[in-house]
């Protein structure tokens, strides 16, 4: 068995955040809360309130990315999970249940019979695969977003087999 690294809520952070910046090759001045997928704090505080209200997070746990699918559906990565919001309710997957992503379902627009996979503007069922070999599918976006949230939420693997929050 692995030997548990011990770290902070702020360190835990301050990782998902340096995978985040690392992707995207850009700073936090880059970013002003506007994109799809973006930092939770730099979102409206409205929305954060909100947010915040609809799910259960832990004293020691902290929100640090968030992926826009709708006006009321959400993923948001906090320091201890994946947690997705639509409407009222949510579904909550831990870093510790979190093995890999297995990426898109492809998926055909009828008019042009192409695949689309990379591409702004469209979802696609997308493949978050446990621990226990159970497959979870999230419709997130299939453009620069939800690349970036496949990209750098992959990493999440990492807390939930190497990291033990101490705080």
């Amino acid at each position: 068995m692995e030997k548990l690294t011990e770290k902070s809520t702020k360190q835990i952070k301050d990782r998902i955040e340096f995978w985040f910046f690392k992707y995207f090759d850009k700073t936090k001045l880059d970013f002003d809360g506007s994109e799809l997928f973006t930092l939770f704090e730099l979102l409206d505080t409205e929305l954060q309130a909100d947010l915040k209200q609809r799910i259960n997070i832990e004293n020691n746990e902290t929100p640090v990315l968030v992926l826009k699918i709708s006006d009321s559906e959400f993923i948001i990565n906090t320091t201890k999970k994946f947690i997705r919001i639509e409407n009222n309710m949510t579904e909550i997957i831990d870093y510790s249940e979190f093995e890999w992503h297995n990426g898109y379902k492809s998926f055909v627009i009828d008019k042009v019979k192409k695949i689309i996979t990379q591409h702004d503007g469209y979802f696609s069922e997308f493949g978050l695969r446990k621990r226990n070999g159970e497959i979870i599918y999230w419709k997130i976006p299939t453009g620069v977003a939800g690349y970036g949230f496949w990209n750098v939420t992959k990493k999440c693997e990492l807390i939930g087999r190497k990291f033990k929050q101490i705080d």
